[in-house]
């Protein structure tokens, strides 16, 4: 019996795991728009009904852009592609529409661009050479194809994490000889056996039972994906990451590497949103108190018998997402990431496009920043 089951209050709470962050979005929305450009704070008066919708615009209409065709496909507007299938909390499609951190840092882009922000579904980054977009989120440094990463925003691993409420750090003789939860026939099993770690592994069948398992004591630590897992302890409360097994690889804004204009653009644009906050206010959002995950994040004392052991696969930049269409039961896809066929998305139908009954073709869907 799984330790879910044995936990009827974490299932019955993790039937609406976004309930905490979307009572956040209000608050996070108005902290993006006035860290943004705080210069139209004079549009608002605690004596008046003006909304974030009307101050944001009020701001987007006082600033003149400084990007136009041909170096963006239309004037006033930064065109978005979004990898649909990468999984939470990177994108997921909840009910009214796509949420995630690539989506809130991407409507942060645009308007710090001074940019409306039109947002286009994409299979993979692939994709944008035959679905013309600006820019692409998600993509990794290290499989950046014909894109230049014009600025990172977070980063991929697969890491530890165990009981506590702050992030902390553990060597290889701590993890030596202890319980570890991860998904069967994972990556993270993978990477694991490829290490110099002895550990007692207890398979299941998603991260959200591994999680659960550690919750209720029968595991040491868990072995995931980095964000997800992150996204997860969030919600539950009381896990922290305590490292990674693999040195980071950083995921961010992609951009065409022959537009240097728009690579320069988006690398200052980038720049502002990290120095005034908005991405640090976008990043607790979804992953809580995780830090920005460096090489110095990585476990002291681990060894890998192969340091080119893939850690990403399909979903979640960087690996295994949580299931947009599943939140309760998140898992790791088995195997290695596949170079991505550049096919259109009415070609192909990948976990995460519209299917019957959907939003279909030539459509953006709803995203629903912040």
């Amino acid at each position: 019996m799984s330790s879910t089951s044995k936990n009827p209050a974490l299932r019955a709470r993790r039937r609406h795991p976004f309930a905490k962050v979307a009572a956040l979005a209000v608050v996070l929305a108005a902290g993006v728009v006035c860290l943004a450009g705080c210069d139209f704070i004079d549009n608002l008066n605690p004596y008046t009904t003006t909304s974030v919708a009307e101050a944001q615009a009020a701001y987007l209409e006082a600033r003149e852009p400084e990007l136009q065709a041909p170096d963006i496909i239309e004037d006033g507007t930064l065109t978005i592609g979004l990898i649909t299938d990468e999984g939470a909390p990177a994108i997921f499609e909840n009910g009214d529409g796509y949420r995630g951190i690539d989506v809130d840092v991407a409507a942060a882009l645009a308007s710090e661009l001074g940019l409306d922000a039109e947002f286009v579904p994409l299979s993979n980054s692939a994709t944008m050479a035959l679905t013309p977009v600006d820019v692409v989120m998600g993509v990794a440094t290290d499989e950046t194809g014909g894109l230049v990463v014009a600025s990172d925003y977070m980063e991929q691993a697969i890491g530890f994490f165990t009981l506590g409420d702050e992030p902390t750090t553990v060597s290889a003789s701590e993890l030596e000889g202890q319980t570890v939860g991860l998904q069967s026939a994972s990556a993270s099993q993978q990477l694991l056996a490829a290490s110099n770690l002895t550990m007692s592994e207890q398979s299941y069948g998603n991260i959200d039972d591994a999680m659960n398992a550690l919750v209720a004591g029968e595991v040491a630590y868990v072995l995931c994906p980095v964000y997800p897992g992150a996204f997860l302890a969030n919600e539950l409360g009381g896990i922290c990451f305590c490292g990674t097994l693999d040195v980071p690889v950083q995921v961010g804004v992609g951009v065409s590497a022959r537009n240097t204009v728009l690579v320069d653009a988006v690398q200052s644009a980038m720049s502002d949103i990290r120095d005034n906050g908005v991405l640090s206010l976008i990043l607790s959002k979804w992953v809580g108190n995780l830090p920005r995950l460096t090489a110095a994040s990585q476990v002291s004392g681990v060894e890998l018998a192969d340091t080119t052991q893939p850690t990403s696969q399909p979903g979640m930049p960087g690996g295994n997402a949580v299931s947009g269409s599943d939140l309760s039961t998140p898992t790791e896809d088995e195997g290695s990431a596949t170079t991505p066929d550049a096919t259109t998305p009415d070609e192909t139908t990948p976990e995460g496009t519209p299917t019957e009954g959907e939003e279909g073709e030539g459509g953006t869907g709803d995203i629903v920043p912040l």
